[in-house]
């Protein structure tokens, strides 16, 4: 079914004359420009999360978990 629409597509696009096959691909090179600035916008959140997550207090939390975790995996291979 997926080969099917492929092969309809690019039959559909073989058919057009060169200016049309060049505004297809502006068309189409624009929604994907349009798509990835969409992704790379920053939420306002993400500044305070970066901020918060930089703190000292969370970064000691996360070398308490890392070291808790070497513990553990410690005393399970000498058990």
């Amino acid at each position: 079914m997926v080969n099917q629409t492929s092969r309809n597509i690019v039959g559909e696009f073989s058919k057009l004359n060169e200016a049309e096959s060049r505004d297809v691909i502006t068309y189409i090179s624009k929604l994907i420009s349009a798509r990835t600035a969409q992704s790379k916008e920053t939420p306002p959140n993400d500044e305070l999360i970066l901020s918060l997550s930089n703190a000292y207090e969370n970064k000691r939390a996360r070398q308490v978990i890392e070291w808790e975790k070497v513990r553990r995996q410690n005393a399970q291979r000498t058990a």
